[in-house]
C-alpha cells in the first residue's frame, strides 16, 4: 500500500450491470471516444508513457485556442490510462507541464502528476433588458467534460475506475 492509496478514488460499476467486458471492447469503447468536435484525442499509449491508453488534450491545436488561452504551444494536458484485467479496474492519473512563452520569460517551466481538474472561463460585462450590468460567462473548458467521459464509459463496461495520484 502506497503513501497516497488512502485519497485515490475508486469508483465501481452499478451492481446490476452485466458481468464485465474483455479488455479490448474497454480499449474500443474508450477509443470511440474520438471525434472532430471534441477537444481531445484518445490514443495508443507510447511504450515510454507507462500506459495503455493516453487522452491529451488539443492545447496547441488553432481551432481550440480560446479554450486553452493561458496555455503556451508546449503545453501539454493528459489523462494516461492502465487498464488492469485481472481486478477489471482502470487507473488514471492526470500529467501536465507546460514550458515558458519565450526563453526570456520570467515565468518557469511547471510540470505535475496526480488527479487535475483544470478549468477556465471567460467573462463579459453586459446590460441586462432592467439597464442594470452583470457579468456572463462566455467561453470555458472544464477537463472534467473528459475525465467524465472516460469514467462513464469505463463504468458502462463493467469495470472500476480508480483515480491514482503517483504511479499507474
Amino acid at each position: 500500500m502506497g503513501l497516497f492509496s488512502r485519497f485515490e478514488r475508486v469508483t465501481h460499476p452499478p451492481d446490476d450491470l452485466a458481468p464485465p467486458c474483455t479488455p479490448e471492447e474497454v480499449i474500443e469503447a474508450l477509443l470511440d471516444l474520438n471525434g472532430p468536435d471534441a477537444p481531445w484525442t484518445v490514443r495508443d499509449a507510447d511504450p515510454e508513457e507507462g500506459a495503455d491508453l493516453v487522452a491529451d488534450w488539443h492545447c496547441a491545436d488553432p481551432a481550440w485556442r480560446k479554450y486553452f488561452h493561458s496555455a503556451t504551444e508546449d503545453s501539454v494536458l493528459q489523462t494516461r490510462l492502465r487498464l488492469m484485467p485481472g481486478e477489471h479496474q482502470v487507473r488514471s492519473l492526470d500529467y501536465q507541464w507546460q514550458l515558458p512563452a519565450t526563453s526570456m520569460s520570467r515565468s518557469m517551466q511547471t510540470w505535475g502528476r496526480g488527479q487535475f481538474r483544470w478549468t477556465t472561463g471567460h467573462w463579459s460585462i453586459e446590460r441586462r433588458p432592467d439597464g442594470k450590468r452583470r457579468f456572463k460567462k462566455t467561453v470555458e473548458y472544464d477537463t472534467a467534460d473528459l475525465k467524465n467521459h472516460l469514467r462513464d464509459t469505463v463504468l458502462d463496461m463493467g469495470w472500476s475506475w480508480r483515480a491514482r495520484f503517483s504511479k499507474l
